[in-house]
């Protein structure tokens, strides 16, 4: 839209080529095209001359998506240049080029990515592998931040690893199943605890006894734990009363603590599972719980790590110091990342932040395929009583378009599920391709339309005494992080009839506390639908399909037989059997005829990082302290000296690929 003729033609001329262009040569004919079906869900851009903030406020107003000042700055072109992805999916850049000549356009976005001036990251070749003293790394860990403490802190027989089976082995050397019932490990004979005192079977043993009085809730091998058996000073056998081909992913779990410790504060005994409930030398790790504590119901804003000296294991510390924060919001986290030095040096970004990580002064972009989902609720058990009704469950999940929100709302950063587990998990693409077929006959035997869906959903109102001219209204809670995804819900459900109000917190944890009080009806804030990051922990799909067994503070779903079979099968079945993967296929599909959750795409994981700072993100939740290292020039390490202009220059993002999914 331009009212000068001799303007548009020259932007149309550069453009034509690659994108489909309508005209419009003043605000009323813009407008009659901005509201037409095909267009009113594209982002809207305007160029001006006013260079004015105020005037550029006012032009964002109407809903415009943003508002550039000719002459269209170079590191503006930059920004697009990244984002070529995004370009193709909502062919809106039109702007952009509002006062280029076709020499300056923008390359066409297929194929290999332009050559765009990017320096390659060199910090794998600057850093030594040894401990730095004086180092300090800052991270902001807004989802489950106690699975990186923990793991830092404390050890269990086998460890989270990205390799091929998801764990190695930590306090352990070997271990043998039979029948997947007796589990046996052989321990190192070399580990100490922070307090100097010896780890052996004693100390399993110990561990296990206080385990059993107060477990985790979120498996269910308390239930099927017979006893524990000393073979010898380093060797214990696990008594199971059934198969229970998961056992090692339990294990990733079990840490164990000194005996002072579990005298003053016992097992951890919540949904959530690390027992972190003061600081002190109470762990085996290679760090320290210096200050504060993080658990999933309770936090201090700030948690501080030590390097363990004497730590026993061979991937010792190679940072001093490391500090996690977990109660800052997602945009001031952002911006202490990538707009100073010294205040955040790892954090996840919105994905609409990915070119900025990318040209900042201070950070660089590090992205990589995940096992984690989007955890959105229905709260069955007492939420609005449309939420039980199974025509209003369909509805929601087939109004939001999941196509829409992987391409526009995580510009790409993700991956289609047909429910809430990754397809990344070892088998999980293997059994959803099992599906097709089915697939394919349920939309061709189902009218998922527009009119179909609003229709379902008066037709409720009418039998429940509700005017269906007016919204079903509804209400979500989320974390404040989740706003990007909740807005383009609101406008799916807008479309069908639904009203969908966002009651908005800062933190995971108040999420969590609403979530797990429903269970016994003592939620203090009623709430419909609710969302939270379900960032893999587990290196199983169990990560995923634990909220679907009733009766548990994860699961807002009313009693159901046949969901506790599946999940009892689940969890005896071995991933390498031949059962696995047609078991997978059929709890997939039960799940997604009954639409028990909301089906959201799955997300990928995206940080901005420090440029002093070795950070390989992992296809979990799980960011491995032990491995972090940052170069001579780390702001902790540089002292009073500024950082060189040199290595302010834009870096090529680190993005991580999954050749194949793997247990």
């Amino acid at each position: 839209m331009d009212e000068t003729t001799a303007n548009f033609h020259v932007n149309s001329g550069i453009l034509e080529d690659d994108i489909r262009i309508k005209a419009a040569t003043s605000g009323e004919s813009g407008s009659k095209i901005a509201g037409e079906a095909s267009t009113a869900r594209l982002p809207l851009l305007f160029v001006t001359g006013q260079a004015d903030e105020g005037e550029r406020a006012k032009g964002l107003e109407p809903g415009v998506t943003a508002c550039l000042t000719k002459p269209v700055d170079s590191g503006y072109c930059l920004r697009l240049a990244l984002w070529r992805e995004w370009i193709r999916a909502v062919s809106l850049m039109v702007a952009l080029v509002a006062t280029s000549s076709p020499a300056n356009a923008i390359p066409a976005v297929s194929g290999e990515p332009p050559d765009i001036g990017l320096a390659a990251d060199a910090v794998h070749t600057e850093v030594t592998g040894e401990f730095r003293r004086g180092s300090h790394i800052k991270l902001f860990l807004p989802n489950l931040p106690y699975l990186a403490i923990s793991h830092a802190i404390n050890a269990s027989l086998v460890r989270p690893a990205n390799n091929e089976h998801g764990w190695q082995y930590d306090l352990a050397v070997s271990h043998r199943s039979i029948e997947d019932r007796i589990w046996e490990f052989r321990l190192r004979e070399d580990v100490r605890f922070q307090d100097g005192s010896s780890f052996n079977a004693d100390s399993v043993l110990l561990n296990m006894d206080y385990f059993k009085k107060q477990p985790f809730s979120f498996t269910k091998l308390s239930q099927i734990l017979g006893r524990v058996e000393k073979v010898d000073d380093y060797t214990v056998r696990f008594h199971l009363t059934e198969p229970y081909g998961v056992f090692l992913h339990d294990a990733l779990w079990l840490q164990f603590y000194t005996p002072e410790y579990l005298e003053k504060h016992g097992w951890n005994g919540k949904p959530t599972c690390p027992n972190l409930a003061e600081p002190g030398p109470y762990g085996l790790g290679p760090y320290i719980l210096y200050k504060g504590y993080v658990e999933g119901d309770r936090s201090t804003p700030e948690v501080v790590l030590k390097a363990n000296p004497d730590y026993w294991g061979d991937d010792k510390p190679k940072v001093e110091t490391i500090t996690i924060y977990n109660g800052l919001a997602i945009t001031e986290a952002r911006d202490l990342a990538l707009f100073s030095e010294g205040e955040i040096d790892i954090t996840p970004v919105p994905f609409a932040d990915e070119v900025e990580a990318v040209l900042s002064p201070y950070a660089k972009l590090a992205v990589s395929p995940s096992m984690n989902n989007y955890a959105m609720h229905f709260n069955m058990l007492n939420g609005n009583t449309a939420i039980g009704d199974d025509r209003i469950r369909y509805v929601i999940n087939h109004a939001i378009d999941q196509e829409y929100l992987l391409n526009l709302s995580m510009l790409g950063e993700g991956v289609l599920s047909p429910t809430t587990v990754s397809p990344n998990f070892y088998r999980v693409a293997d059994a959803i391709r099992s599906l097709e077929g089915y697939f394919t006959h349920y939309s061709d035997t189902h009218d998922s339309s527009t009119d179909a869906l609003r229709s379902l959903v008066q037709q409720y109102q009418r039998e429940n005494g509700l005017d269906p001219e007016q919204p079903l209204r509804l209400t979500l809670l989320a974390q404040e992080s989740f706003l990007f995804l909740i807005r383009d819900i609101q406008y799916f459900l807008a479309q069908v009839n639904i009203d969908l109000t966002a009651e908005v917190v800062e933190s995971e944890k108040q999420v969590f506390r609403q979530l797990f009080d429903t269970l016994e009806g003592k939620n203090q804030q009623p709430w419909d639908l609710l969302l939270w990051g379900n960032y893999d922990w587990y290196k199983h799909p169990w990560t995923a399909f634990f909220v679907y067994l009733p009766g548990t503070s994860w699961s807002t779903i009313p009693p159901n037989a046949e969901l506790v079979v599946f999940i009892e099968r689940l969890l005896g079945t071995n991933v390498m059997s031949d059962d696995y993967v047609p078991l997978l296929g059929e709890f997939i599909r039960y799940v997604y005829e009954h639409n028990y959750m909301v089906f959201l795409p799955n997300p990928h994981n995206v940080y901005a990082v420090n440029k002093e700072v070795l950070f390989e993100p992992g296809r979990s939740a799980f960011v491995y302290l032990r491995d972090l290292q940052v170069t001579d020039q780390h702001w902790s390490l540089r002292g009073s000296e500024p950082y060189p202009a040199e290595r302010r220059m834009p870096l090529g993002p680190n993005r991580q690929q999954i050749a194949e999914p793997a247990p």
